[in-house]
């Protein structure tokens, strides 16, 4: 019997040991999401503790390998709970939570990491993504994005390319489980191209399918297209009869008819040392770029470019290090002035993110620059298409966090800008509400609307982007007002009002039958020239007549009672008329404006003593005389 029992024991090591060697193999053979599921059984069975470490990092790196990042770090500090002591999965958590938009425990692990490992240029890489995605203002609303649900699957979809009235991709969900091969990898199906077209009726994209003539059972996708030549280039690899791992590029042709022609390898001049893959053809046909591994390159996948020469493709030029890093660089999309790609390599807010190099007038290209968000998220963004000059909408990439399932396909376009001023006019001294108030709006381009406020003194205007306005506030028995307004700049919808902290209210004042003093005017002794510091008041004055274009007035000059009466008369008639000068010549129309001395005749203070009472006498005053 206890032989029986040493024997069973001995015979169920031997065969956990070959699930081990089973489970490790498909790891190694990157097969991962058969490797978890052969590790997660074995998890269940094993009693040892430092076994059970081994298999907590190995699940973590399966759950990591196939897009499961919570999962992973999970697993990961059950690891390091066990014992587990290599800093590198403090590396792995740093670059999940990245990949997740959480940056500030993103660089709490990788500043750990790299505490253990100084010097680790992945780390800091991933510390300069941290850094530089917590100083990004958090306003990214230029753009409206739109998840395009009705094209994806909990699989991945990407690379829309629009084609005339079609729009095609690149897939690789699974339609029929039985009949469907899938991918060991990552356990997904393989990559087709597919192809829908927008329904106006429905607003909403019909339901794609696949486009068999370009279609095998094994990788295709990634399409590029020339309108000039009618020719598409995409990524096919491995083929029917071969089980080696390889990608080319391969081109078909839009035939009059709208179908496409059998696809066939493209004719290089060269034999690929790798995978080339990722094409981008330029406008004219004659440049088609790539990305590969190939050597030569700066670092993992470059992006590279080769010229039409004939019916073949010559010699590949790699883009070199103002577009190339180290890491990777992926998904070109070629425009007439400039290239989109996808890179690792640079700071960013996390996995790949969207870049635009824009081509100098030498062909050159300029230095790369990162599209931030919204373009650009925690996640991998990549492969970015307009479909205008202007580029106010397109569709690119990402598996940002919130989409349907892996890569998923977005469409962006930008969002209207709805730019308003809202006020009210009201007395100023009673702080009652003004109706039928004559508002005017003029833009710099000389343009008018005109508003009359509601019950409540209110009144709303809608305005244009990058232009600069004049607002102007009119009711019968008041002096006007004005304020200026300018949306220069505006690139996000907003609100002029005092809610929002830009105040377009106005608080008016009635006009009175007397005459009112205009303060700090000056002149010199027995001078009737107006002093430097008299001029910012009377700039108000004109602004006020400006404001209120109906109102004529008449300036008054009164003097103390000291002196002879007739020369004080000349006086004050001639400072009077000095201020009418000054209004004219500040644009005033002279029709409006009368003057008059009135010598000592009004004082304010009879029989004045101090120098503050003949200071009072002394004073420049205006009275409206007419306001229609």
């Amino acid at each position: 019997m206890v032989i029986f029992i040493l024997l069973f024991s001995f015979s169920l090591n031997v065969h956990a040991q070959t699930d081990m060697e089973i489970a490790n193999a498909a790891f190694e053979n990157k097969e991962y999401a058969t490797a978890l599921n052969l590790y997660q059984k074995l998890y269940e069975k094993t009693r040892s503790a430092k076994a059970k470490v081994d298999l907590n990092f190995k699940m973590a790196e399966c759950y990591r390998y196939t897009g499961h990042g919570l999962e992973a770090v999970k697993w990961y500090d059950k690891a390091k709970a066990g014992g587990y002591e290599n800093p590198n999965y403090l590396y792995h958590q740093a670059n999940i939570y990245l990949q997740l938009g959480d940056y500030e425990n993103a660089k709490s692990k990788i500043t750990a990491f790299l505490a253990a490992v100084p010097d680790d240029k992945d780390g800091t890489l991933i510390l300069n993504n941290c850094n530089y995605a917590l100083s990004l203002p958090k306003d990214s609303t230029l753009y409206t994005f739109k998840n395009e649900s009705s094209l994806n699957s909990k699989y991945n979809d990407y690379a829309p390319i629009q084609i005339k009235d079609k729009l095609y991709f690149t897939s690789s969900k699974i339609v029929d489980e039985k009949l469907d091969k899938t991918y060991s990898y990552d356990g997904e199906g393989f990559s087709d191209i597919y192809v829908t077209s927008y329904s106006n009726e429905d607003k909403s994209y019909n339901k794609p399918k696949k486009v068999e003539v370009l279609n095998t059972p094994f990788n295709e996708g990634v399409m590029t297209y020339c309108e000039k030549t009618k020719t598409a280039y995409f990524t096919k690899c491995n083929d029917n009869k071969s089980k080696s791992e390889s990608c080319i590029i391969v081109e078909t042709t839009l035939g009059s008819d709208g179908n496409w022609s059998a696809p066939t390898p493209i004719k290089l001049s060269f034999k690929p040392t790798n995978d080339i893959e990722h094409p981008a053809i330029s406008a004219d046909g004659n440049k088609l770029y790539f990305a590969s591994k190939m050597e030569g390159g700066n670092g993992g996948s470059d992006i590279w470019v080769m010229k039409k020469n004939g019916e073949e493709w010559g010699e590949p030029v790699n883009l070199g290090s103002t577009v190339n890093t180290e890491r990777n660089e992926m998904f070109p999309v070629a425009t007439e002035t400039a290239l989109y790609f996808s890179t690792d390599g640079l700071a960013g807010l996390g996995g790949l993110d969207l870049y635009v190099s824009n081509f100098n007038g030498d062909g050159t290209l300029s230095k790369p620059v990162n599209l931030k968000p919204p373009f650009n998220s925690a996640g991998d963004d990549f492969f970015i298409t307009y479909n205008d000059s202007e580029k106010s909408k397109g569709f690119l990439s990402s598996n940002r966090q919130g989409g349907v399932g892996g890569d998923d396909i977005y469409s962006f376009y930008l969002t209207p800008v709805l730019l308003t001023v809202k006020g009210r006019i009201f007395d100023v001294d009673s702080n009652r509400a003004i109706a039928n108030a004559q508002v005017v709006l003029t833009a710099s381009d000389g343009t008018t609307d005109t508003a009359y406020t509601n019950a409540n003194g209110e009144y709303s205007f809608n305005l244009d982007k990058n232009k600069d306005y004049k607002i102007n506030a009119i009711a019968p028995g008041y002096f006007g007002d004005s304020r200026k307004l300018s949306t220069q700049g505006e690139k996000f919808s907003k609100e002029f009002s005092k809610a929002t902290g830009h105040n377009y209210d106005f608080g008016i004042k009635r006009i009175p039958k007397e005459e009112i003093k205009i303060e700090d005017i000056y002149y010199d002794y027995d001078s009737y020239t107006l002093r430097e510091e008299s001029k910012p008041s009377l700039d108000k004055l004109v602004k006020l007549l400006e404001d209120t274009p109906e109102a004529n007035v008449q300036i008054n000059s009164h003097t103390d009672e000291r002196g002879k009466f007739d020369y004080n008369m000349k006086l004050s008639e001639n400072r009077a008329k000095s201020v009418v000068d000054y209004l004219i010549e500040k644009g005033i129309n002279p029709t409006r404006l009368s003057s008059k001395g009135f010598a000592s005749s009004q004082p304010v203070v009879k029989n004045a003593k101090t120098e503050e009472d003949h200071q009072k006498n002394r004073r420049t005053t205006f009275q409206v005389l007419k306001n229609d």
